[in-house]
């Protein structure tokens, strides 16, 4: 506890800025928690009335109502535990089930597949390389395509990786958990004739292709 003006001030574990729950150890549990509950409460509506719209319809509204604040900020939160990785791949298996009539012991592969839709883990991935390619081509603030720098600007060389990004000598798990780190091995990861790409619409198109026909063989 700290005293100020006479009021004992007290640190409080978590705190919200701009909508995502940072904790004080980084891990994101609270704003996990958080999104879960609200994003199954919307799921649990919509369920209640899947009976009066179409397929397409129920897409739309649990894109609007329910991805689209399941997925905010990912890229901030994106390295959380793998336990919360598991509590977001339940509300995404909610949501395929609703949209796709799927009964609760069916198993839900089959209608993520039909559906087109990428599991949790890979949908994450899927942003965090839209957003480093937007780094990559000036598309980002200067603050994050500040991070990135290539090889060849390091050492000069003309080496076989020189087109490749440098990544950070982070030694510590928090290091290696920030944007800096995680995007240069996702851009280093990725073949070149998805990176050569020069529109952001067709890098989309071809990374998600990629990675349905890699999953869903």
């Amino acid at each position: 506890k700290l005293d100020f003006l006479g009021k004992q001030i007290t640190p409080s574990s978590s705190g919200k800025d701009l909508g995502v729950v940072i904790d004080s150890h980084l891990t994101y549990d609270d704003h996990i928690d958080s999104i879960v509950s609200s994003c199954m409460g919307k799921l649990c509506q919509i369920s209640r009335v899947k009976d009066s719209f179409d397929k397409d319809t129920l897409c739309l509204m649990v894109s609007s109502l329910v991805m689209s604040k399941l997925f905010y900020c990912s890229s901030v939160w994106s390295n959380t535990s793998s336990k919360n990785f598991k509590k977001l791949q339940a509300v995404q298996n909610f949501a395929c089930r609703i949209v796709s009539n799927t009964r609760k012991f069916d198993h839900i592969t089959p209608a993520m597949e039909d559906l087109r839709w990428l599991p949790i883990k890979d949908l994450l991935f899927y942003r965090d390389s839209i957003m480093t390619y937007k780094c990559m081509h000036g598309m980002a603030p200067y603050y994050l395509t500040s991070k990135f720098c290539n090889r060849a600007s390091i050492h000069g060389r003309n080496t076989r990786n020189c087109d490749q990004l440098q990544i950070p000598l982070y030694t510590s798990a928090a290091g290696q958990r920030s944007f800096k780190f995680r995007g240069a091995k996702i851009w280093n990861s990725l073949d070149t004739d998805l990176k050569e790409h020069k529109s952001l619409k067709n890098f989309k198109l071809a990374l998600k292709s990629r990675l349905l026909s890699n999953l869903y063989k």
